[in-house]
């Protein structure tokens, strides 16, 4: 639609009557001389753009200046409370008045509802106004207008004042007087407590009785005033109102003089109204006021570029062809009886050229968060000027795809992530637009991000919800899980609600919460629907009604992190033939690449919804979606008409996918039960026109019946017995939750549903099985998040998070719960004996607090500190975050600085190789092992000195002691040289006994003898043999495959002996430690045999 610029061009005021039986006065305005003799002590006329937060009063009363609470629009006379706003209005100058008359022009934008647009009484004494008060609310539940006073008084309080109102439109009698309106109206209020009587005009008219009795001396009888324009003391809603005057006198004016305010601002007040509702420019049919203020509004035009319809008020555009001038048009307005006219100005653009539509239907384009790319997503085919669109992928093809879109008027671009770690990638798309013969192209470039990381495992929960019809309900609430348990959560953000509606009906119901396929985006669904105040339709109320009438769309919100945002999005899903599109939830289907949302709708035979008297039954519907931007057609999913009551059908379907089986959970409003049912095929249909049973409707679909009336006849755990539920909430628990169950099944039990009106946990540890366990004696009223105004949750989502998106929302919304640091754990202990670990941590919180909290360790195997070095222990903190923390466990042993250490033989003569004696460990008394209790190490063991073994304690030891040993200069002139055969055996002594089948024992035998040259001999021609005599046996030694010791220079892999004595066997066999027991033996027996050569020689 063309931008509608509003602008008037001029004003003519007639002399005949406005109304049948109504003289105008010709010189009366709004801003002219009082018509009646009394004159306004508080006056606020919001002509005058505001400055501060303060409204001046053009009253008499001094210092009566209002004040503003939030930020609100003045514009064109009236100012705009939206519902995030609220007037002060100072009552000085009202105490002690017993006679008293409030006039408010204003215009309802809230419909109707428990709400105030104006307030004189009682402020709040404990949960209500127990003292009293006058209160106007231009539209009640019913939907009735609504100016009453109470009984109750300060001198005779009641705790439920409601019950004492009188007026019309009060309480116990909402549907006195008359109805509402929606358009500008002056609300009169007199109020005499000298007489006790209160009257209520709505533009200038009494309303209801002649007079109400009221407690004598009127407002005097509340105690201490306050005073509000848009809200009331009561905990209900702000009011959303144009307010355009405000106005109180100190004096009960007469009927007539009630009728001479009206009378004289009218006409000002009406075209106003219509001044703020005509475009400068229109490009397609728009509405026009056919009333305002109370009077009727005749249009006439003065060019064919716009016809009006003067009863629906509908102006017809009919822009100028292409080749034309546009169009400028006078429609004249006429208010009532020719009383008084006034003109306006409304260009009418020529139509655009073929190269200008198909211009603009590429201007109108956008690919949504282009710079982010998370998924597929779609582009249109259709302009909205008639243009086709087509798609060409011209750069990073190899990421992007064109496909068959989600629906004829889109395509979808399939894209290819980027690998986790690397750099987003570009994406470059050339758009066609072809209207008629003209063509236009323009490039468009996306960004698409990598593939996240391997994700963390989830560890806790988020649920979000709303409450219910009342005070703080239909808005979207958010809390969070202590930790890993789904049965105990933290309240965030102070109890207040985080979403509240801008679009449809302005209400928030059913939020379902969900990851991306890819785990690192977020989607948040809602129902668009507001039970509290909707207006009735053909006898149809509440819940019925907007089963009939209801809204074809649902709300949509998208996040990265869970805190941050984008703005509300009101799609329609819908056909026009639905009467409601409730509860809506969504599952990625990966058989098909996209999401499937699904919600309930009632299904009619036509597109009227006013001639709608009956209800018909609700069936799920679905659509398809890469994006949550567009979507297919809606496709009938389940359909069996289960009527026993009115629209009684199938609702509220939740889903969970385990391997390849998808499980669905939902509501029978015959029965008002839980089902569930498993497929393979997500968006198998069951049922169909004139089924009315599920054992029909599945025969022959994909999917089968696991169980029925799921809970029903187990105690609740708050009372009562679970009956009957809707709104369920399937999830799978987190492993290592707290609780230990496979998946969980939360369904509210509304009041509506003897129930405690919040969720009750059910729980399985096999879903497969359909048996469903209710525990709600686990999770006691006091574990449930609770809003500020004592609402619990109803209808929503638990999704599980990692411990990194559960901090962050902690950090938003709960600063005083989230830890940002722990301060390090730790404890000692020695070997064998349990540590004893940190009662408490030491916890600084996101708000800067700091706190000492209990922890929970995990049990410690024995294994741990069963020998010294160090470990980690894991816990987690007893706080509301559950924060986890670690402790760095020491374990030492019995200290060894005090062992012996003996050396043998602990005197060596030098001959350039390493030195390395026996040792021997005692400590009080008992000899150590190598190893298992020590470890040894050498230094200064080649050259002449004194050389030093030190011994490390292992296992249950700790510390160190150490001996020395002497290695002598060798004899001058000696050029004994054992390089060779240490060498040899550092080769050599890791071969494997098992590895051979022949040659071993010989091996063995000359290795150990080479061992005892080594650290005795000073002989060269003895090291020479022992190398000989090694070098030997090592080419014997036969493999069990039957390849002899030789090496032919190829590797068989296993290393073997070289085939030359002076080759240092550069081939060595499979490690293994030592030689056996049979070579200890043989080396043994060959330090005796060498002895004995010694002194034979």
């Amino acid at each position: 639609m063309g931008k509608l610029i509003r602008k008037a061009t001029g004003l003519t005021v007639g002399v005949a009557t406005l109304l049948a039986g109504l003289v105008l006065p010709m010189t009366a305005s709004a801003e002219s001389a009082s018509p009646i003799d009394a004159s306004p002590i508080i006056h606020y006329s919001f002509d005058n753009a505001l400055t501060s937060k303060t409204i001046a009063n053009e009253g008499s009363a001094a210092n009566s200046d209002a004040t503003l609470s939030g930020d609100a629009t003045v514009a064109n006379g009236q100012i705009n409370l939206t519902g995030s706003q609220t007037i002060s209005v100072p009552t000085t100058a009202i105490a002690g008045k017993k006679d008293v008359t409030v006039s408010i022009w204003l215009k309802n934008n809230y419909g109707n509802g428990n709400t105030a647009a104006a307030y004189i009484g009682a402020a709040k004494t404990g949960n209500y106004p127990a003292n009293g008060y006058w209160l106007l609310n231009p539209a009640n539940p019913s939907g009735y207008a609504k100016s009453v006073m109470t009984n109750a008084t300060a001198a005779d309080p009641n705790n439920s004042p409601w019950g004492t109102e009188v007026g019309p439109g009060s309480t116990n009698a909402a549907t006195t007087g008359t109805k509402a309106t929606s358009d500008l109206a002056l609300y009169t209020t007199v109020i005499s407590g000298t007489n006790s009587t209160m009257s209520f005009y709505l533009n200038g008219k009494q309303v209801g009785d002649v007079t109400y009795t009221i407690p004598a001396g009127g407002l005097t009888n509340y105690g201490d005033l306050v005073a509000y324009i848009g809200k009331s003391s009561y905990a209900d809603p702000n009011s959303k109102l144009d307010v355009d005057d405000y106005a109180v006198y100190d004096t009960a004016i007469s009927a007539a003089d009630v009728t001479k305010l009206y009378d004289a601002q009218v006409l000002d007040k009406a075209e106003a109204a219509v001044k703020a509702a005509v475009p400068a420019s229109a490009t397609e049919d728009f509405a026009l006021p056919t009333s305002a203020a109370g009077v009727s509004i005749a249009w006439k035009s003065d060019n064919a570029a716009i016809a009006v319809d003067n009863a629906t008020g509908k102006a017809i555009v009919t822009r100028p062809a292409a080749t034309a001038a546009d169009a400028e048009v006078t429609l004249t307005a006429t208010f009532g009886n020719n009383a008084k006219t006034a003109a306006y100005t409304v260009l009418v653009p020529k139509q655009l050229s073929d190269a200008e539509q198909a211009k603009a239907d590429l201007d109108a384009v956008t690919i949504e968060d282009s710079d982010d790319i998370r998924s597929n997503f779609s582009v249109p085919t259709k302009g909205n000027n008639g243009s086709t669109i087509s798609w060409e992928v011209t750069g990073g093809k190899d990421i992007a795809t064109l496909g068959e879109g989600v629906n004829d008027k889109s395509r979808t671009v399939t894209v290819k992530r980027p690998a986790a770690g690397s750099d987003a990638a570009t994406v470059t798309l050339k758009a066609t637009a072809k209207y008629d013969t003209a063509t236009e192209t323009k490039t468009f470039t996306v960004t698409i991000q990598p593939i996240p990381a391997a994700e963390e495992k989830d560890e806790a929960y988020v649920w979000a919800f709303f409450t219910g019809e009342g005070v703080g309900g239909e808005k979207i609430s958010l809390a969070a899980s202590k930790g890993n348990d789904a049965l105990d959560w933290n309240t965030l953000n102070n109890g207040t609600p985080l979403f509240t509606s801008e679009f449809g009906e302005k209400g928030l119901r059913d939020p379902f919460i969900m990851k991306s396929k890819d785990g690192d985006k977020f989607y948040m669904l809602a129902t668009d629907l507001k039970i509290d105040g909707r207006a009735p339709l053909n006898g149809l109320n509440g819940f019925a009604g907007a089963q009939a009438n209801g809204s074809k769309y649902i709300e949509i919100w998208k996040s990265d992190d869970l805190v941050n945002w984008s703005k509300q999005s009101h799609v329609k899903v819908s056909s026009d033939y639905a009467g409601n599109t409730w509860a809506p939830e969504a599952y990625y289907d990966e058989e098909i690449g996209k999401y499937v949302v699904y919600w309930a709708s009632n299904l009619y035979d036509n597109t009227d919804e006013n001639s709608r008297k009956q209800l018909t039954y609700n069936r799920m519907v679905y659509v398809t979606t890469d994006d949550f931007v567009n979507f297919s057609d809606p496709t009938v999913w389940i359909d069996v008409d289960r009527r026993g009551g009115a629209g009684s059908g199938s609702i509220d379907v939740t889903v969970q996918k385990v391997g390849d089986t998808y499980y669905r959970i939902y509501k029978d409003e015959n029965t008002m039960s839980l089902r569930q049912e498993k497929s393979t095929d997500l968006t198998a249909a069951i049922g169909g026109a004139g089924v009315k049973n599920y054992a029909d409707a599945l025969k022959g679909s994909a999917w089968s019946e696991v169980a029925t009336n799921i809970g029903k006849g187990q105690a609740n755990g708050y009372g009562k017995t679970f009956t009957s539920g809707e709104g369920p909430s399937l999830f799978k628990a987190n492993d290592g939750d707290v609780n230990g169950y496979q998946y969980y099944l939360f369904a509210d039990q509304p009041s509506y549903h003897q129930g405690p009106n919040h969720y009750v946990p059910m729980a399985t540890e096999d879903i497969a099985s359909g048996q469903w366990t209710v525990i709600g004696n686990k999770m006691p009223e006091a574990n449930f998040p609770t809003n500020s105004d004592g609402g619990k949750p109803r209808h929503g989502t638990v999704l599980p998070v990692t411990r990194a998106q559960y901090q962050k929302v902690l950090e938003a919304y709960a600063p005083a719960t989230a830890v940002k640091s722990v301060d390090a754990l730790s404890a000692e202990t020695t070997v064998g004996v349990a540590p004893t670990l940190p009662e408490t941590a030491h916890l600084t919180h996101a708000d800067g607090s700091v706190s000492d909290v209990a922890v929970e360790w995990d049990a410690i195997d024995a294994a741990s500190y069963a020998k010294t070095g160090t470990f980690t222990v894991k816990g987690v903190a007893q706080d509301d975050s559950r924060m986890p923390v670690e402790a760095t466990v020491t374990v030492t042993g019995t200290d060894i600085s005090g062992a012996v250490v003996t050396a043998d033989p602990n005197e060596f003569t030098a001959d350039g190789a390493a030195k390395e004696p026996a040792v021997t460990v005692t400590l009080d008394g008992a000899t150590l092992k190598e190893g298992a209790d020590y470890t040894v190490a050498y230094t200064n063991n080649v050259e002449p000195g004194t050389a030093t073994v030190t011994v490390t304690g292992a296992g249950k030891y700790s510390g160190t002691a150490s001996a020395t040993f002497t290695i002598k200069a060798g004899e001058p002139g000696s050029t004994l040289d054992k390089s060779k055969l240490q060498a040899l055996v550092d080769k050599v002594k890791g071969y494997n006994k098992a590895d051979y089948q022949s040659g071993w024992d010989a091996f063995a035998a000359a290795l150990a003898d080479a061992q005892q040259v080594l650290q005795s001999s000073t002989d060269q021609q003895e090291v020479d043999k022992a190398l000989s005599q090694l070098q030997s046996a090592a080419d014997k030694l036969v493999k069990k495959s039957g390849d002899s010791g030789k090496t032919d220079g190829k590797d068989d892999g296993a290393q073997k002996p070289a085939s030359k004595p002076d080759s240092a066997l550069s081939n060595t066999g499979a490690s293994v430690f030592g030689v056996g027991i049979t070579a200890v033996t043989l080396l043994v027996a060959a330090g005796a045999a060498y002895t004995l050569r010694k002194r034979q020689a």
